[in-house]
């Protein structure tokens, strides 16, 4: 299996000069959630969900002042571009993803060349999620979950996944029983896409954890098949799925790490 086999094909692009807002707009038509960003033809950068929660946050107050639809694409995208070939082993694929810590790799003849597609994290777990292997759950997951209460305002959320330096937390609610997760495709939801009004009479309550976090939370026992994670990861569309014991308490998290680690031991194997 090759990359050309399970690559994504056409790819979404945007030019670096056009708002968040229509980035945005795209990634949910189009249900992805990443986009190439394009300058006069050739590729200068991608653009993530990730990017738009994180350095928003992160950017200087004039910015974080504006609107989304007045904020251009190229302030937060991630300018470096890792290529690889298409006849490379997804084994390579999986190791460049892992050492970059990055979630895509544009495809391209001779590295350089002509852009052929994009090969994702989830177009490795798709793969990985078809294939038998006796992998369980609690073998590849990663026993550290970082946690927020339902009640938690935003801000602490975002402090808490910055200072953790983490893309998603587990929300709970009183007991410390999960009912939902909340990661970076949460939160351009919480972005505001127009200006304040002035004299507005109205009190704006501040955003916290359950109005955001997506619900119901997918669960998988700590003894289940990881590519049983993996189809149900594929099937709902999700990035990671929380791992709890028989008396539904959080023991671990799967991520797509998690499953490209798993593809990298097979290959080594192999």
């Amino acid at each position: 299996m090759r990359v050309k086999d399970i690559m994504s094909a056409p790819v979404y692009a945007i030019t670096p000069g056009e708002p968040i807002s229509r980035a945005r707009n795209l990634m949910l038509r189009h249900r992805i959630s990443r986009l190439l960003v394009i300058l006069h033809d050739e590729p200068v950068g991608m653009l993530t969900e990730s990017d738009i929660g994180h350095r928003l946050d992160q950017a200087e107050p004039q910015w974080r002042r504006r609107p989304i639809d007045q904020i251009p694409v190229q302030l937060v995208m991630t300018k470096s571009l890792i290529s690889i070939y298409p006849d490379a082993s997804l084994w390579q694929a999986s190791e460049l993803l892992l050492e970059n810590d990055i979630g895509s790799l544009a495809v391209r003849d001779g590295g350089g060349g002509d852009l052929c597609g994009i090969i994702t994290k989830r177009d490795m777990i798709e793969h990985f999620s078809r294939i038998t292997s006796d992998i369980r759950a609690s073998e590849i997951m990663s026993d550290f979950v970082a946690t927020v209460h339902k009640h938690h305002s935003l801000s602490h959320i975002l402090q808490m996944m910055w200072d953790e330096e983490v893309d998603r937390v587990v929300v709970l609610e009183y007991g410390g029983k999960p009912v939902g997760m909340i990661t970076n495709s949460n939160l351009p939801f919480a972005c505001t896409s127009s200006a304040p009004r002035k004299g507005r009479r109205v009190h704006e309550l501040p955003v916290i954890a359950e109005d955001i976090m997506s619900t119901p939370l997918v669960t998988i026992a700590d003894d289940g098949l990881a590519t049983d994670a993996a189809r149900m990861m594929v099937d709902a569309r999700i990035a990671s799925i929380v791992v709890v014991d028989n008396e539904n308490d959080v023991v671990g998290i799967l991520d797509q790490d998690s499953m490209l680690q798993a593809i990298n031991n097979m290959g080594e194997e192999s």
